[in-house]
């Protein structure tokens, strides 16, 4: 009986520190793999139309280039990508926004993005799980 219970022990510890070995190798990809997986892109721009006055009691009408996004973006909020530091490592991290808006397009339902979002950021344009503020995230592209 001693016999045996030497032996299942013996079995026991060999099989858990192999699991802990395989764990420590694998840890990072089972955590990635748990993650998120989100698509990021640059928002979208369109023109917009500027009014103003010359000066001279003339006014002037331009367009120019702004950041926009649809309306059923908008209603959800926006899940803007920014990077931080957790443990000692660089991961990637999600914060939902409502940006405030202006005038919309009539053409194709675009609102020009007034503050919120800003120059050069990222947003979140699929994802494999629901995604909540602050939420760690992997990007594939």
């Amino acid at each position: 009986m001693k016999k045996i219970f030497k032996k299942s022990a013996f079995v026991f510890t060999i099989l858990f520190f192999s699991a802990m070995l395989f764990l420590t190798f694998f840890a990072e990809e089972i955590h990635i793999s748990t993650l998120p997986q989100v698509e990021a892109a640059r928002p979208e721009t369109r023109r917009f139309p500027v009014y103003g006055d010359s000066g001279e009691g003339e006014s002037l009408g331009y367009s120019r280039e702004k950041t926009a996004i649809s309306e059923e973006t908008l209603k959800e909020g926006v899940f803007v990508l920014y990077n931080g530091e957790k443990n000692g490592t660089k991961r990637s991290f999600v914060s939902r926004v409502f940006p405030e808006v202006g005038e919309i397009r009539l053409e194709d339902g675009y609102y020009e993005v007034i503050s919120g979002i800003n120059y050069g950021e990222r947003i979140i344009v699929s994802t494999t799980k629901e995604l909540y503020d602050g939420c760690e995230v992997n990007v594939i592209k």
